[in-house]
C-alpha cells in the first residue's frame, strides 16, 4: 500500500487528522470545551520533570485515585494508554468467536475484533429513533455471542442508553455468558455522568480522561469491573509501563479534580448551552440535526460539506465509514461559543452558496 493510500485509510478511520490538512478549527474530535484546571496542567509539568524515572508498572497511586473517584477498590481498576489499547487488550483476553456491536458505532470495536478474527454481528440502530439503542438488541444476545460492545452515549450520535435497558443488556449478557464492554468515555460529559454512577455489575466499563480534560495527546484511559478475573486476564495482554510518567501524573490529578470539585457539572452546563445553540443554528440553516446528550452532534447535509468546510480551514468528521451511514452524515464537536459562532458563520456562507448554485442550475 502506498503512503498516500495508507494516509487516506487512517484519515477515514478517525477524526483529528490535523497532520495532513490545513486546519484552523478542528470540529472532528469531541473534546470538553471547558477550560482545563491548572492543577492538571501542573501535574503534566511535574511528570515531564520526572521522565528520567520509569513509571510505576502497577500504577498504584493512579489506580487508587481512580478507585476513590469511582467508589470501587483499586483491584477493580485497569489503566491503559488510552481507551484503544484497553479495547484491544480486552478482545485479546476474551478471544471471542462471535461478537455483537451496534451500528453505527465507534470503529475501534470492530478494529480490535477483526485483529482477533472474531465474527462480528451488527445490530442496526433506527434513524427514526435518532439512532438510540432500543430493546431489540436483547433478542440478539444469545448463547452464540461471546462478547458485546455498547456505548453510553453512543458515537457518533451522542444518545444515552435508558438506564433500565442498560441493566437489561447487562443481565442478558450475564445469562448467556457473554462478556459485556460498555464504552463510557463520553459518559462524564452528560448530565447523567456528571451526577455519578457507581459500578455495581460485572460488565467492563471503559472510561478515559482524554475527552473529559481535552488531552488526547496524553493517552490515559481505564477499565472498571467487579469481575476481577476478567480484569486480571486483560492485564496480561498489556505491556509493562504502558502508562507514561506524564500520563500517570496527569491521571492522578484529573481523578482528584473530578472527585473534589464541580468541574464536571460546570463542563456539562457549558456543553448543554452550546449544544443547544449549535443545534438551533444548524436547523435554521436547513441542516438535519440528530438529538444528542453529550458534546457532539450527528448531522446530515450536502455530501461535499466536509471538503467545502476544509477549504476554509474547518475540519469536521466524515461519517461515511460508520456502518449504516452514508456520505451525507457528519459529526461535529461542541466547542466554545466563539468557535461555534465562527462555524455557523462559515456554514451559512457555504450552504448559501450551494443554494445559489442550485437556483442557477
Amino acid at each position: 500500500m502506498s503512503n498516500d493510500a495508507e494516509n487516506k485509510k487512517i484519515e477515514m478511520l478517525h477524526g483529528g487528522d490535523v497532520y495532513r490538512n490545513e486546519v484552523i478549527l478542528d470540529y472532528s474530535v469531541n473534546l470538553n470545551p471547558f477550560p482545563m484546571p491548572s492543577e492538571v496542567t501542573e501535574a503534566m509539568q511535574a511528570g515531564l520533570a520526572e521522565i528520567n524515572q520509569y513509571p510505576d508498572p502497577v500504577q498504584q497511586k493512579l489506580r487508587s485515585r481512580i478507585a476513590v473517584l469511582e467508589g470501587v477498590s483499586a483491584e477493580n481498576v485497569v489503566c491503559g494508554n488510552g481507551a484503544s489499547e484497553l479495547l484491544m487488550a480486552a478482545v485479546h483476553a476474551v478471544m471471542p468467536r462471535k461478537a455483537l456491536i451496534t451500528a453505527p458505532c465507534y470503529a475501534g470495536y470492530a478494529v480490535a475484533l477483526k485483529a482477533s478474527d472474531a465474527e462480528i454481528v451488527e445490530y442496526l440502530l433506527d434513524e427514526k429513533k435518532n439512532f438510540t439503542l432500543d430493546d431489540g438488541i436483547l433478542d440478539q444476545i444469545n448463547d452464540d455471542i461471546d462478547m458485546v460492545f455498547i456505548a453510553d452515549p453512543n458515537n457518533p450520535n451522542g444518545r444515552l442508553i435508558e438506564p433500565a435497558l442498560k441493566k437489561a443488556v447487562t443481565a442478558k449478557c450475564g445469562e448467556c455468558g457473554a462478556v459485556l464492554v460498555i464504552d463510557e468515555c463520553f459518559y462524564p460529559l452528560t448530565w447523567a455522568g456528571a451526577e455519578g454512577e457507581a459500578v455495581t455489575d460485572n460488565a467492563i466499563h471503559l472510561r478515559a480522561f482524554t475527552k473529559t480534560f481535552a488531552i488526547p495527546g496524553i493517552r490515559i484511559g481505564y477499565m472498571l469491573s467487579n469481575d476481577t478475573e476478567i480484569l486480571g486476564k486483560i492485564r496480561k495482554h498489556l505491556p509493562e509501563w504502558n502508562v507514561s510518567r506524564i500520563a500517570e501524573r496527569t491521571g492522578e490529578a484529573a481523578a482528584e479534580m473530578l472527585a473534589s470539585t464541580d468541574y464536571l457539572k460546570d463542563s456539562v452546563r457549558l456543553i448543554q448551552q452550546e449544544r443547544e445553540y449549535l443545534a438551533g443554528e444548524l436547523e435554521r440553516l436547513g441542516v438535519r440535526v440528530y438529538g444528542s446528550d453529550t458534546n457532539y452532534l450527528l448531522i446530515r447535509s450536502e455530501s461535499d460539506l466536509y471538503e467545502r468546510l476544509l477549504e476554509r480551514g474547518i475540519l469536521i468528521r466524515k461519517c461515511s465509514n460508520f456502518s449504516g451511514l452514508d456520505d451525507s452524515f457528519f459529526r461535529i464537536a461542541v466547542r466554545q461559543h466563539k468557535d461555534n459562532e465562527e462555524l455557523i458563520n462559515v456554514l451559512g456562507k457555504v450552504l448559501g452558496q450551494e443554494g445559489k448554485r442550485r437556483k442557477q442550475s
